[in-house]
């Protein structure tokens, strides 16, 4: 039975978890899309404004926390970012409630981000800091607008020019103070992110594909360490 298993069982377990990871890694393929897109409009953000931060907890002055893709000191105050890393055709007006991805014949609706970023503003703007808050969406370089592009919205070869009006002068006193105020309201830790999370999916379920494409992976790595485990332990090392 041991030659058996040897034989033909054991190449088949082998060949599972690099399955397990194919399978993983196509589930979580739109979580990493979205962190390239955060990386590509951060670098862009640091090439134009003396400090960034990405990433930020936030209180959102309702109880709860949100989180903001990037965050800017400008030398006219305070930037809020979010960044779109989608490709295809774009549709969407301003105070349209959805927009609309194209690609090809399909069509993928997805929440307004002008609106997802106004709540954004107002967290920051509940601070308190008592300096202006802008905002501006960003969406990476493979996605076009069918339409003309909203207003309040760019894409990463515009960004420099949309956001001159942000750029002259120095930052004064007022605004790096209101910073520094800000930098100490940011929740750091694997909690508050764990409490984020816990609060969008109490608001809009949870996400399943990305739950389970963490649990492939991970037990992609338990069954590999497993099999060669059993092979260092056949030759008795």
């Amino acid at each position: 039975m041991a030659l058996v298993f040897q034989a033909l069982v054991l190449p088949l377990l082998w060949c599972l978890p690099p399955l397990l990871v194919l399978l993983g890694a196509r589930l979580l393929l739109p979580r990493w899309r979205g962190w390239q897109g955060e990386r590509i409009v951060g670098r862009r953000l640091e090439a134009l404004f003396p400090e960034v931060l990405h990433g930020v907890v936030l209180p959102d002055g309702r109880g709860g926390l949100t989180q903001i893709d990037h965050l800017a000191l400008t030398p006219r105050g305070l930037l809020v970012v979010e960044t779109k890393h989608y490709r295809g055709a774009i549709q969407g007006a301003a105070e349209a409630t959805h927009w609309v991805q194209l690609i090809g014949r399909r069509r993928y609706p997805f929440v307004n981000p002008l609106h997802q970023n106004r709540r954004h503003v107002r967290a920051v703007e509940a601070l308190g800091l008592g300096q202006p808050v802008h905002a501006r969406v960003v969406f990476t370089d493979g996605a076009r607008f069918v339409d003309a592009v909203p207003a309040g919205v760019s894409r990463c070869a515009t960004l420099a020019r949309d956001l001159g009006s942000l750029r002259g002068g120095r930052v004064g006193r007022a605004k790096q103070a209101a910073w520094t105020r800000l930098r100490g309201q940011v929740r750091r830790g694997w909690l508050a992110r764990w409490r984020h999370r816990r609060q969008v999916e109490r608001r809009h379920g949870r996400d399943d594909r990305t739950r389970l494409g963490k649990a492939l992976l991970g037990a992609a790595g338990a069954l590999a360490g497993l099999l060669w485990w059993r092979v260092w332990g056949s030759v008795g090392l």
